[in-house]
């Protein structure tokens, strides 16, 4: 029974090692897929069309449902954005500060 013990000593870390090889060989896939998956959706025009409105509830009133995803790669309404002198790409459609509304004036 020498043998077998011997062969027992070798297979065991052999296949422990190769679970790990297998585990790590997956997630460098998984994240291989993941970094190709943001490269494409960065591609989306959707941020740069004027019709974009930067709203959680709406986010493109002409394709509502293709918005912001690979489906709106090929978007055949798009239309760049007309930059203006004051337009700000995260502050394009707010109109001024909440707290300007509110504030008291001092007589």
């Amino acid at each position: 029974m020498p043998s077998a013990d011997i062969l027992l000593a070798i297979a065991v870390p052999l296949g422990i090692w190769a679970m790990v090889l297998v585990f790590v060989l997956a997630v460098l896939l998984a994240v291989n897929d993941g970094v190709q998956r943001l490269r494409r959706l960065h591609q989306v025009p959707c941020f740069r069309c004027q019709y974009y409105t930067n709203s959680p509830y709406l986010k493109c009133p002409v394709h509502p449902l293709n918005a912001g995803s690979e489906a709106a790669l090929c978007c055949a309404d798009y239309e760049p954005a007309v930059a203006t002198r004051f337009s700000h790409p995260k502050t394009r459609f707010r109109t001024g500060s909440p707290w300007l509304k509110f504030s008291s004036s001092k007589s």
